[in-house]
């Protein structure tokens, strides 16, 4: 059984080892983009691996500061920077020459003939990737025991559904958490206040997305989880 905190996307590593790409040619400071991936919460060994995956599809890359910037930019969402998710969306959705879609994808860890269904289905489901059906629809855990480096004493009480697109408020030994979160990231700050928590329109309004938040007596863990429609 899973008892940490996990992206189920990133449970089988894609990438290949690597390490950081020279791009001084295109005019970029790696070590910059290394230091604001790492400010944005994103997992710099994973940006590394997969901007070195992109960069592999496409070598001129490396050289044109353009191309450059749509690689670093999808290689930081992808690890887990959920700040730049609308950035890489936007330059995934431009990108037309073949070789740079190679590279789009390979930086994503996804195949290139997965590529459009994935910029399809993240436009009205931020959860969704190619491996969602084969997980039965679970996309992440979060929270996890303090005791072994997770981040609540108790298993969580209530799940309460913001406004915001992919955000929840949980309740946590009379604790409000807000987890943001999408495909590649679950970001956990403490606390959210109860009383805005439960005054929340979306608290009451009915989700039609089939998407919720699993908790129960006996796991640290809350699971974010998405019923496909039939």
């Amino acid at each position: 059984m899973i008892r940490r905190p996990l992206q189920l996307a990133n449970a089988r590593d894609s990438f290949p080892p690597a390490s950081p790409p020279d791009l001084t040619a295109g005019g970029l400071d790696i070590a910059a983009a290394i230091e604001g991936v790492r400010r944005a919460h994103g997992e710099v060994g994973l940006f590394v691996r997969a901007l070195a995956a992109g960069l592999a599809e496409d070598a001129d890359a490396a050289s044109d500061r353009e191309r450059a910037l749509d690689l670093v930019a999808i290689a930081a969402w992808r690890s887990g920077a959920l700040a730049l998710r609308d950035d890489a969306l936007t330059r995934l959705e431009r990108i037309e020459p073949a070789d740079e879609r190679r590279a789009a994808a390979a930086t994503l860890g996804i195949g290139i003939d997965l590529l459009e269904a994935f910029l399809r289905r993240q436009r009205t489901d931020r959860f969704w990737w190619p491996g969602r059906a084969d997980e039965r629809g679970y996309v992440l855990a979060t929270g996890g025991f303090r005791g072994v480096g997770g981040a609540w004493i108790r298993p969580p009480d209530r799940v309460v559904r913001l406004a915001d697109a992919g955000a929840f408020a949980i309740l946590v030994a009379g604790e409000w958490w807000r987890l943001d979160a999408d495909v590649w990231c679950a970001r956990l700050t403490a606390s959210v206040e109860p009383e805005a928590a439960a005054s929340d329109p979306a608290a009451s309004a009915p989700a039609d997305d089939g998407v919720s938040v699993v908790i129960g007596p006996d796991t640290h863990l809350a699971w974010v989880h998405v019923r496909d429609a039939a």
